[in-house]
């Protein structure tokens, strides 16, 4: 979030708070004048009650000191509007009729006193008055609250510059090349041990990202070197006279000479950014292609291989890419099926690839797409999956695993 998007939110904050404080002062002002009137008409009717009740028990009429207080000997005696609110409630003290009249009344044993207070209620005649005298201290503090408000924009824009300038700074920096040297331009306060923390962070991913860098550019030089000399040396050594013995071990290191140079090309097209993605591939020949590549890991000959794919069918991924998928995932269902069939169908745009092994235990399930995981009769790093998630994310294919007892299936959609 950009500083002036905090420093608007923080005035903002405050000249509603402002506000909110004010109307309730206003309203509880209102309030409370109310109440006191009421009051100190109850605290005169409890006065005349002593002087009526003093003089019932002298035997005497009853005779308000105040002139707009009355003594009512019972209810029938009582003005209607005063009678109909004490039969509705009896805890009731005060009512108003439709013609201006307000009483306040108490009950006493026996009797009532009533005062009809119409012409003493100052706060109802000086409402309006209140109301606008209220009114124009509200916005006097509404004044004052935008005053102070731009006050602090000014206070708080001169206070959060450095943290402008850093802010600056990152944004501009180009992804490639993460800026450093910095935090010495910032005082010693909050932003600069800030500034000093972010600089020491940046570093370490600039670290980071130069030994990543290094590794996928060695990984690429240093290992392809050896793999193509292996590879033009295997392809040598089968032209010479083999027995059929050693013929079958040397089919079996070219097999190995090919996953690892599919490993290879998987985990650099991962680390490359730039891993080109755009172009199409024929399907049926790359899962034709990956089956004999992968066929070695099929436990029973007799398993059957389902493939149902038009000749003609292509999808929007460049071949290494989906042949890499294809390897890893082709290659697990021939590992882990042991009878039944393994099936690979393309119902655009959807490529499913199902056996009918023992399935996924529910322990590793939730799990089995981060790398290391595996299980116990595993003979892999158990990094397959995780490199087939990673691709798929990578080139925007959507990836479901769905496996139970009765076997596993792979849905692709691109």
């Amino acid at each position: 979030m950009k500083t002036d998007q905090l420093r608007n939110r923080v005035i903002g904050y405050f000249v509603c708070t402002t506000v909110v404080i004010s109307i309730l002062y206003s309203v509880t002002s209102f309030l409370f004048a109310y109440n006191v009137e009421d009051n100190f008409f109850y605290a005169l009717l409890k006065d005349e009650q002593v002087v009526v009740e003093k003089q019932l028990a002298q035997g005497n009429l009853p005779d308000p000191r105040l002139e707009f207080i009355r003594f009512y000997p019972n209810e029938d005696t009582l003005p209607r509007t005063v009678r109909l609110s004490w039969l509705n409630d009896p805890t009731s003290a005060e009512v108003s009729d439709g013609n201006g009249l307000h009483y306040h009344f108490l009950s006493l044993t026996p009797g009532f006193l009533v005062a009809e207070v119409s012409d003493h209620l100052i706060v109802r005649k000086f409402r309006e008055g209140m109301l606008y005298f209220l009114f124009v201290m509200l916005a006097i503090a509404i004044s004052i609250a935008v005053v102070m408000a731009l006050a602090s924009y000014s206070v708080a824009k001169r206070l959060l510059k450095p943290l402008d300038s850093l802010m600056a700074i990152i944004e501009t920096a180009p992804v490639e090349r993460l800026p450093s040297g910095f935090a010495h331009k910032f005082k010693n306060d909050e932003i600069g041990t800030f500034a000093m923390t972010l600089e020491a962070a940046l570093k370490r991913i600039r670290s980071f990202v130069t030994r990543e860098q290094n590794f996928t550019r060695d990984v690429s030089h240093e290992l392809r070197t050896p793999v193509t000399i292996s590879q033009g040396a295997i392809t040598l050594l089968k032209q010479t006279n083999l027995d059929e013995q050693q013929l079958k071990l040397m089919c079996r290191i070219e097999n190995a000479q090919h996953q690892i140079e599919q490993s290879l090309q998987a985990l650099l097209a991962l680390a490359r950014e730039d891993h080109e993605t755009k172009g199409t591939s024929k399907l049926l020949k790359l899962v034709e292609q990956s089956i004999l590549q992968q066929y070695q890991y099929l436990k029973n000959p007799e398993i059957d291989i389902d493939v149902v794919i038009n000749r003609e069918c292509e999808v929007p991924i460049e071949p290494m890419s989906l042949l890499i998928l294809l390897n890893n995932l082709i290659g697990n269902a021939f590992k882990y099926t042991e009878q039944g069939c393994v099936s690979i169908r393309y119902c655009a745009p959807v490529l499913t690839i199902t056996d009918t092994g023992k399935g996924i235990s529910s322990e590793l399930h939730p799990h089995v797409l981060e790398a290391g995981t595996k299980g116990t009769d595993s003979e892999g790093l158990g990094r397959g999956l995780n490199i087939v998630k990673r691709l798929c994310e990578q080139l925007d294919i959507g990836f479901v695993l769905d496996s139970t007892r009765d076997g596993t299936q792979i849905s692709l959609t691109f």
